[in-house]
């Protein structure tokens, strides 16, 4: 019986990153890090699944805290925001063809 210590320690890594770029509002970095502690996270919940009973446990006991870290982090990192809350405005010369030519294939002016 061997328990997955490696992937608990990239699970906590990476909570360490996000917590470190939450601290700076590095808001992508951290979500980044969130997102790569959650991947560790579902590895675990897997090896957790092949592990005799008896070492169940002790993966739990150890696994526990990182992923109460993951839920605070979690809870830190503001909700990603749309770059532009406004409506889409018209360009006229978007209408234009830029060959002053109806029908046009877009292939743009000849050159001679």
């Amino acid at each position: 019986m061997r328990l997955p210590l490696e992937r608990l320690a990239d699970a906590s890594a990476a909570l360490s990153r996000g917590e470190e770029a939450t601290e700076e509002q590095a808001w992508t970095s951290a979500r980044d890090a969130l997102d790569d502690a959650d991947r560790v996270l579902e590895e675990l919940r897997g090896a957790y699944r092949d592990l005799p009973e008896e070492a169940r446990p002790r993966l739990a006991a150890l696994a526990g805290p990182l992923r109460q870290r993951r839920d605070g982090l979690a809870a830190r990192i503001p909700a990603p925001r749309a770059v532009s809350e406004g409506s889409a405005v018209h360009d006229p010369d978007e209408d234009e063809d830029p060959a002053g030519e109806a029908g046009a294939t877009g292939a743009g002016p000849a050159v001679s």
